[in-house]
């Protein structure tokens, strides 16, 4: 029995025009999958992040469509990847990033969603203490008021006043 050949791994996030359309986008995203079939490698994982503002605007565009991709593949896979990605009018930015030479796909997976599980139980620790904050707030704007009343002085009290 042979042993499997790692591959290495890659991630590319590319960021297209707003108004490329669902078809366009789903074209653009089977190219890249083409390509990496071809010089032996798989997707791993193609996550749609979705229109988003930018920080800056590029060509005169402040919205963009994110597009994350992590794949492995031998060769010119990534020369060949951002070959098409220049040549493609919808394509404003790319980016690619070497991960490992021996890229192990099982591990990144779960990497990735510990990471994930890890985020989720910060943000609702996070939305727990917002909630707590809210409530201190709200009880304590109604003790406040009940303090900013006007003192009421009895009629003894007032009895030692010049008037």
């Amino acid at each position: 029995m042979a042993k499997a050949i790692a591959l290495p791994g890659y991630e590319t996030t590319f960021i297209t025009r707003s108004d490329l359309s669902d078809d366009g986008l789903k074209t653009l995203n089977e190219r890249v999958k083409a390509i990496i079939g071809s010089y032996g490698g798989e997707i791993v994982m193609n996550e749609d992040w979705g229109k988003k503002k930018m920080a800056y605007p590029i060509e005169k565009e402040a919205r963009g469509h994110y597009t994350y991709v992590v794949y492995t593949g031998k060769g010119e896979v990534v020369h060949e990847i951002e070959r098409n990605l220049r040549i493609h009018d919808h394509i404003m930015r790319f980016l690619t990033v070497n991960l490992e030479k021996e890229f192990d796909a099982a591990k990144f997976t779960k990497r990735r969603e510990e990471m994930k599980e890890a985020a989720k139980k910060r943000e609702a620790e996070r939305e727990a203490r917002r909630e707590e904050r809210f409530a201190e707030r709200r009880g304590g704007d109604d003790r406040g008021e009940r303090r900013s009343a006007a003192p009421v002085i009895s009629d003894d009290a007032s009895e030692g006043i010049d008037e």
